[in-house]
Parts: C-alpha cells; structure tokens; sequence
C-alpha cells in the first residue's frame, strides 16, 4: 500500500503540473461537464489561470512528500496522503456549485482522517472533533455564500455566476463575500477563527502536517480569491480594507504566538497563521487598488500574494519535514529538551536552516523576493486617493515590518536553542549519531524543497513572469505599468546586492582575525563547570520580547493550559478550575502570604543613597556591638 500510495502522489503531481501549464498558455479550459436534470447538480471540471500557481505548488509538493512517504512508518497513511492530493487538486478544478461543495467536503474528511492519525491518543481525539466542527461549519457558510450567488445567476456554473456578478445587487453580494471570509478564512486559519489550527496540524504525520500546512491553507485562499475576483466582483474598497486589517491581525498575532510557544510543530503551525496573513494583506491591497483604478498596482499586490502563497508552502513544508525528523530521532519537539541536533542531524540541519532563513525572508532566499513585493504594493498604495486607506495601507506596512522582526527572532531562538549547543539530554540509545544519518528519501524530499526555495530566491522570474499574466487576466490590466512598475529581471539583482555585502563584511572580519591570530578559550562561567545547563533556553531567550508585548499574549502556564481544553471556554477560566483541582490550598496561601510580604519589603529599595548609606552604618554598629560581646 505504501508504494500504491506514493506512485498515486505523484501520478496526481505529475496531472497537476500539466494542468498548471495548460491553465497558464490556454487560459480557461473546460475539462468536463455532467448534466443533470435538476441544473442545480451540475458538476463542471474546468480550469483558470488563477489555478495556476495553486497547481503548481501542489504538484511541488506532491514530488516532494512522495518522496517522504517512501519511509513512513503505516503504509495507510501514504494511500491517504495520495487521496488529499487528489481531492485538493478536485477543489481547484471545480467550476460549479455542486462540484466545488462536493470536492471542498471531500478535502476536508481526507484531512480530518489524516489529523486522527495517532486516534489512540484523547488530545488527538479532540483536536480532530475541532477540526471537523470547524470544517463543517465553515463548509456551511461556503455553501450559502455559493448559492446566494447563483440564485441571481443563469445556471450553477462558475462562469454563469461570473457574467451576472456585475448585476447582482450590492448586499447580496457583501453577504456572500463575509460568509465566504468566514467560510475560507477558517479553513485557511485567520485570526480570530485560527484557533483548531495549533492544535490539529501539530498532531498530523509530518507528510499531513507538511501538506495541511503548505497546501491546504492555500486552496482555501484559492476559494477566497475565486469570489472577490470572480463570484462577486466588482469588489468595493471596503472588502480590500478588511482582508488589509484581517491579514495585518493575523500577521502579528500569529508571530507572536509562535515567539512565545515552545513545542516546534506547534509554533510552525502558528506561523502558517503569520503568512495566511501576509497573503492576505496582499489579496486586500490587490482589491483595494481595483476599486480604486489602479490596475498595475492591484496586479503587482496579487502577483505578491500569489507568489508567497507558492514560497510559504515550499519553505513550511519543508520546515515540517524537519520537525518531522526531529521529533523521530529526539523523541520530543520540546525546544527546552533538544540542544546539539547538528551533531546529530547532519542532513537535516542545514536544510532546516534553510528552511528557517526562508521564513524570515533572508536574501537571497524565496520568502524574501514575495515580501519585497508585497512591501512594494503597500508602498504604491500610498498614492492612492482616500486618506482613509492611506492610513489603513501605513499600518499594514509597519505591521509586516514588526512581524518581519519577530519572525527573525522566533527562528533565531527555534534554531539556535535547537541545533547548536550542546545535547541538553542525555543520548539515548535511539538518538541517531552524526555518522548515522544517511541521505535517505526523507533527505531528498527536504532538498528538493530547500532547492525550489533558493530557485526561487535567486530567480524570482521563474515564478513572477508566468503570475504577472495570470494577474493581468484576472485583475483586467497590465502587471507591470505606471506607479507600480518593477522590472522582474531586477528582482534577480536585488537579493543577491543585499545579501553581498554582508557576505563581504563577513569575509572582512574573518581575514581580519587570521591576521591578529586572535586565541579562543573555553567558555568562562565564574570558576564552575560548564554544563548543558548554563545555555540558552527557549523561554530565557523570549522572555524580554514577552514581557514587551505581555499586554497581548496570554501568560505562558495559562496558554499552555488552554491549549489542551476545549477551544469555547476562555483560557483565564480553565486556568482556575486547573488551579482549584491541583493546587493545594496550604500551599496557596504560602504563597499568596509570601507574595504579600514581598510587596511590602519593597518599600526598603527605595533608590535613596543616603537610605542605603544608612543600612550600612546600622549594619556596621550591629556587627561591632556583636563583636564586643
């Protein structure tokens, strides 16, 4: 079954890049059409150039993930992975109601089977109930928002819907719009409906996590995009300013999460959060710079988010993979357990890194080249007329560039408490051994997804020329004109100008230091011996950004109590039935005395020399009259 379900995968891939090339040079193409008699089960198969780059990446992801299912521990869940392939790739071909409803309920049971893996386990158990009551009423406010849509329109189809959209009126079309947010943004994990995600994509397989994260969020951003660019446009500025505000939310909340959370599956699940909302503010921009006029400008705003939906599933998938590893060898995804993996993980460390710096968009990696647009299409959108949506646009740019930092900062901590170091455990007799990584399938899955992210880093063209044409067919204009004008040759220059002269610095200082001869010498800590001990742990690292934006987050012990309760009670409240259960009552008054007393010694560190000048001369005449005696 393992082999069946990797020959399914790629079989599936292989389809999937075909379709993408065809949707690219033929544009709209039927591929089949069952009537029905009651016209409203029509089922149309078809394909747009918006498809496109979701196709693309899900046949990129397809190869890679076969791959990696070729050492899967149950041969089911390859015949699984194949099937969620499948039923993505039915999602994007679908072009009527019935189609699309069918092939989205599909997609989601394949997904939620996938999520259940490990049933034995209650916390899966309940994060698969999540995911299912999350899908489904989702998939509720999908069907209604279709339907209102088709019951103005001459028949089912997508394309019928499309040529009455212009005349359905204004409200019927803002209700279908907001149910569909909430619908497909669900499903794509947007602030505040993202809550089943850290729960259920940690406790997939790493190939489900890997796809649920890279894929799935994206199809379901391909639905959004299907009806504010097709369904139900024109759009109004206003629906561009919510994504804008929506996708900046999400953006910031989701890193922040993920800087403050330890669990390393968990916290790549709360960046997807991050990106979808970077997406997000791209499709926001793209609607917003329509309604206003500004073709180029709404093309270059979709080309960016068109292209980071493409790089996030490369470098997430990637980054799961990873975990994936780790979480085999170590036995654990703790940050605060793992130390010294690069000893261990020859293979995987460095494609990890990759992995990492693509996420934080270093140059001269993927991540970089998408958010350098997408900071481009903020940017242009500051000329735009209404001083309202200027102010909108100013926020969203400095929230990307905040959520820029703190993705630096949350990899930083993920990798280096991770990776270097050393081992904070003591090594088991599974623990794999530097030598004994081999290159194996698993570590050609992750390279090839490392290879399209430095591919599509260094030539960003590969991917922005053939998104530039589709943009242009779906905004209505050109990509590449007036305000907005960026040559995609220069997009080659940018990232390897800006990551040469830090290379260079580099190479300066190392020169620099072999001619000093400058000498190393172990670490020095106050005369006692060095320990695993005395390094760097995961919340010692983020504690000072915590406590910076503890107005936000919740307190660590009380999220982690959240985290395994059920999503409709607040975190505040769990947290006191836990506390009441566990927690002796002697004991809680010791330390709500202890906290007491100290509250009131602190009126002794007043700050006041003379006060200090004071303890010491009553300290003195006490030891001297002690002395006497």
């Amino acid at each position: 079954m393992r082999f069946f379900g990797v020959g399914a995968t790629w079989a599936v891939s292989l389809l999937a890049a075909y379709l993408a090339f065809l949707a690219v040079v033929q544009g709209p193409v039927t591929l089949a059409s069952f009537a029905a008699v009651p016209p409203a089960f029509t089922l149309d198969l078809g394909l747009t150039p918006l498809a496109a780059p979701f196709l693309a990446l899900l046949a990129m992801l397809g190869v890679a993930i076969g791959a990696w299912c070729l050492r899967c521990e149950r041969p089911v869940d390859a015949a699984l992975i194949a099937g969620f392939v499948a039923t993505m790739l039915l999602v994007l071909v679908a072009r009527s109601v019935l189609a699309f409803v069918l092939a989205w309920e599909l997609m989601s049971l394949v997904s939620a089977f996938l999520v259940g893996a490990n049933h034995r386990r209650r916390d899966v158990r309940r994060a698969t109930f999540v995911y299912l009551v999350v899908a489904q009423s989702g998939a509720l406010c999908i069907l209604v928002a279709l339907l209102l849509l088709a019951s103005h329109a001459a028949g089912p189809g997508f394309s019928d819907i499309a040529s009455s959209a212009a005349a359905i009126p204004a409200g019927t079309r803002t209700a279908a719009f907001v149910l569909a947010l909430i619908g497909f943004g669900s499903k794509a994990g947007l602030l505040p409906l993202h809550f089943w995600l850290p729960r259920a994509h940690p406790l997939a397989p790493p190939a489900a996590s890997a796809l649920l994260s890279g894929a799935m969020l994206k199809v379901a951003l391909y639905g959004l995009c299907v009806v504010a660019f097709e369904l139900a446009a024109p759009a109004p500025a206003a629906w561009g300013i919510a994504l804008v505000v929506l996708g900046t939310v999400s953006a910031i909340g989701g890193v922040l999460y993920a800087l403050v959370d330890h669990d390393l599956k968990r916290l790549l699940a709360y960046h997807s959060v991050e990106n979808v909302g970077i997406i997000t503010i791209g499709i926001g921009v793209a609607l917003l710079a329509r309604s206003s006029g500004a073709l180029a400008l709404a093309a270059l705003a979709l080309i960016a988010a068109l292209f980071h939906a493409i790089n996030h599933g490369l470098f997430k998938a990637l980054l799961f993979m990873g975990a994936g590893v780790v979480a085999k060898t170590q036995g654990t995804v703790d940050l605060e357990k793992l130390g010294g993996l690069w000893e261990r993980l020859a293979w995987t460390a460095p494609l990890f890194l990759v992995g990492c710096a693509a996420i934080v968009a270093l140059p001269p990696l993927n991540g970089f080249a998408s958010e350098w647009l997408t900071f481009q299409s903020l940017v242009g959108g500051f000329v735009l007329p209404d001083a309202g949506t200027r102010i909108v646009l100013l926020g969203a740019t400095a929230g990307l560039a905040l959520t820029g930092g703190l993705a630096a900062a949350c990899f930083v901590k993920v990798f280096g408490v991770a990776f270097l170091g050393r081992a904070r455990q003591p090594k088991k007799s599974h623990a794999v051994q530097p030598e004994q990584e081999r290159f194996d399938a698993a570590t050609f899955a992750q390279a090839l997804l490392a290879v399209f992210c430095a591919l599509f880093g260094l030539i960003p063209a590969l991917a922005v020329v053939p998104l530039a044409r589709i943009a242009a067919t779906t905004i209505g204009g050109p990509a590449f004109t007036g305000v907005a004008s960026i040559p995609p040759a220069s997009l080659s220059v940018l990232p390897i100008a800006l990551v040469a002269l830090p290379l260079a610095g580099a190479l300066a200082c190392f020169a620099l230091a072999a001619h000093r001869r400058l000498r190393s010498v172990p670490t020095w800590t106050c005369g006692s011996p060095v320990t695993p001990a005395a390094q760097y742990t995961a919340t010692a690292f983020s504690k000072p950004l915590r406590m910076i934006f503890a107005f936000v987050l919740q307190p660590e012990h009380r999220r982690l109590v959240e985290s395994g309760s059920s999503p409709w009670f607040p975190a505040r409240i769990v947290y006191r039935i836990e506390t009441r259960d566990v927690v002796d009552e002697g004991a809680r008054w010791f330390g709500a005395l202890a906290l007491r007393v100290a509250r009131r010694s602190r009126a002794l560190q007043s700050g006041s020399l003379r006060l200090y000048l004071a303890y010491a001369v009553a300290a003195l005449v006490v030891v001297v009259t002690l002395a006497r005696r």
